[in-house]
């Protein structure tokens, strides 16, 4: 973090500049029991909108190993579970898992 400087914050993200090389990075605010993901920003006009999901969710099915072969207990669901999980990738995700 010594290399990084906060430029701004919004709500719960930061923005942060890398004094080595000049690029940003976005970082989610600390919070009790909360994952944080640094991201390079590679647009700064409008670093605060940009929806990082996609990529958290494809970090959480490698962190737990890819999909299983059962189907996901959400009724009406059918998706293939993420390993140690009885749930798809959506729906762990949309429960707050993170990792």
């Amino acid at each position: 973090m010594e290399d990084l400087e906060l430029v701004e914050r919004a709500s719960w993200l930061e923005l942060y500049r890398r004094k080595s090389d000049g690029s940003y990075w976005r970082l989610t605010a600390a919070e009790k029991y909360e994952q944080r993901f640094l991201i390079r920003i590679e647009n700064v006009q409008g670093w605060s909108s940009f929806d990082s999901a996609p990529l958290e969710r494809q970090l959480l099915l490698e962190r737990r190993g890819g999909l299983g072969k059962e189907a996901c207990i959400t009724q009406g669901c059918g998706q293939p579970v993420v390993l140690g999980s009885a749930f798809c990738l959506e729906h762990t995700y949309e429960r707050g898992v993170r990792k």
